[in-house]
């Protein structure tokens, strides 16, 4: 996109927003985007300068909304503490309040730059240049409204995280589709085993990703169940301080899992080809290093990160 630089424009004020789109870069391939930008500060298709006030005012009503939503989720984390106090000491607990706080904090701070922001703009006002103030105030609206979203998405999973916290009966539901889950996982990696090609000697082939990215599935399986094995014993743990029933039937369908996850990396090995084993070892062992260093109770996104950095498809 090539144009004069804002220092060396002349005032748009009172230019069609084609005309201003012109003036404002001379080969747009967003020239589309240019033209909703500078319709921001215009009226009836001319950019005005007096319309600045109009679009202010629009965005900071969005940064209010934003903010207000954000104290919200601010309030719902204080009632979530209240509520999870006599079992903080549970990992399993302190975990997931630990993830509330960090994720809050990343919200809140990008809601303390919103009203910087807003005043930059009003700094601007007089006499700035027009095509940056409104793509200003375009980008402000869209950070706002990405704030006002992050802290609805925060209070709606507060909102499960205190039924969780007083809900035996789900807590145990919970964990028992997060099995059920597994259980499918590792059927469905059973039977992608099964179906792998022959060794073809191809360090290359997808024969040999395929077989890669089995042995990651089965890497991230192994981590699953680890992870409800100390989910379980923290909801044991949990049920005999409230005299409550522990989990049923958990641990032995578990067992099974585990039991089918060790036969399939049985038959990952026996079929692996020498020449995939060297062309995938460096990154399977970086993915098992970084595993490692994820304990249970696990924080699933950053499961999907190491996977997504490790993965044999991305070569």
């Amino acid at each position: 996109m090539r144009g004069a630089p804002a220092d060396d424009r002349p005032d748009l004020d009172g230019s069609p927003v084609e005309g201003a789109a012109d003036i404002v870069v001379e080969d747009a391939e967003n020239a589309a985007e240019l033209r909703e930008t500078l319709a921001i500060v215009a009226r009836d298709g001319v950019v005005r300068r007096a319309a600045v006030d109009d679009a202010l005012a629009n965005a900071s009503k969005v940064v209010t909304t934003a903010e207000t939503r954000t104290e919200l989720a601010a309030e719902k984390l204080d009632g979530a503490r209240e509520t999870a106090a006599p079992i903080s000491d549970l990992r399993l607990v302190s975990a997931r309040l630990d993830d509330f706080d960090a994720r809050f904090d990343a919200i809140e701070t990008r809601a303390d730059d919103l009203g910087d922001a807003i005043q930059d703009v009003l700094g601007m006002k007089a006499d700035g240049d027009l095509y940056e103030i409104a793509r200003r105030i375009r980008r402000l609206t869209t950070a706002a409204t990405d704030v006002q979203r992050a802290a609805d998405d925060v209070q709606f999973e507060l909102d499960s995280f205190e039924a969780w916290l007083t809900d035996a009966d789900r807590r145990v539901e919970e964990l028992t589709s997060d099995v059920d889950a597994l259980d499918e996982s590792v059927a469905e990696l059973g039977d992608v085993v099964e179906g792998l090609p022959a060794a073809d000697g191809d360090p290359e082939s997808e024969a040999a990703v395929r077989w890669a990215t089995a042995t990651v599935r089965h890497r991230v399986a192994s981590l699953m169940i680890a992870d409800l094995r100390a989910e379980l014993e923290a909801l044991r743990t949990w049920a005999e301080r409230e005299g409550e029933s522990p989990p049923a039937n958990v641990e032995p369908r578990l067992d099974d899992i585990q039991a089918r996850n060790e036969a399939v990396m049985e038959r990952l090995t026996a079929r692996a080809d020498p020449e995939w084993i060297a062309r995938f070892d460096d990154r399977v062992t970086a993915l098992d290093d970084a595993l490692d260093d994820l304990k249970p109770p696990v924080v699933w996104g950053e499961v999907e990160a190491v996977v997504a950095e490790h993965r044999p498809a991305h070569e």
